[in-house]
């Protein structure tokens, strides 16, 4: 897997000129998807400093200069990908839709939940771990990458905060609990434990770190939790 580096982007792909309009057409927005499939495939294997705007043309089977008909530099094509990845994967945490074990008091059901955004956002990050390597790289150099890992989190953290305020309107959660700050805390909990064992390769197994994360979550809210 390409490691992160603390080299800057290489010259003549600052990504700075207006991306072009998005396809508007069943066949351009194929054609973007392809380009997409394509540059994922070179980024994960080359890495973003060593992967070439010829490369993802040619694995997405492109003349070169169509590649730029709908990115204007390998950055931009890269900033869509997060685009792509980062809610998909931060949406995972979510735990609207769960409905818990049928006989379970509410605390179960709260404390299921969590289990499984959990376990939803450990696989979705395995399925993506390449790409977040070379996300933590870019955004070293790259502002608007930066920017769009903040906003990523920040509407991550305004899910978790979400629903603990309905933990706490329920009375299972302390009321006197910051909400906010307990969301942030929680998700950096998750999201940098997952990183250490994905990324740099922490020698975690993987069922004993789920179980871990959700325990230690729902004692954070004062949730019982029956080891």
């Amino acid at each position: 897997m390409p490691r992160p580096s603390a080299a800057g982007p290489p010259p003549g792909d600052a990504g700075t000129s207006a991306p072009p309009a998005l396809p508007t057409t069943e066949r351009g927005r194929r054609m973007r998807a392809r380009l997409l499939v394509a540059a994922r495939e070179v980024f994960e294997r080359d890495g973003f400093l060593e992967a070439r705007v010829t490369d993802i043309s040619a694995a997405a089977g492109v003349a070169h200069g169509s590649f730029y008909t709908y990115f204007g530099s390998k950055t931009a094509v890269f900033r869509a990908l997060v685009a792509e990845t980062m809610d998909d994967l931060y949406a995972s945490m979510s735990t609207r839709g769960e409905t818990g074990p049928p006989d379970g008091s509410p605390a179960e059901v709260a404390v299921h939940r969590i289990d499984q955004a959990n376990r939803r956002f450990v696989a979705m990050y395995r399925q993506n771990t390449a790409l977040m390597a070379l996300f933590e790289q870019v955004t070293t150099f790259d502002p608007e990458v930066r920017a769009q890992r903040q906003a990523a989190r920040e509407r991550n953290v305004g899910r978790v905060r979400h629903s603990i305020e309905q933990l706490q309107r329920d009375g299972l959660v302390a009321a006197d609990l910051d909400a906010e700050y307990a969301a942030h805390a929680l998700v950096a909990m998750v999201n940098g434990a997952v990183h250490y064992w994905l990324v740099l390769d922490g020698d975690f197994e993987e069922e004993r770190l789920v179980a871990t994360l959700t325990r230690l979550w729902a004692q954070a809210l004062g949730l019982p939790v029956h080891a």
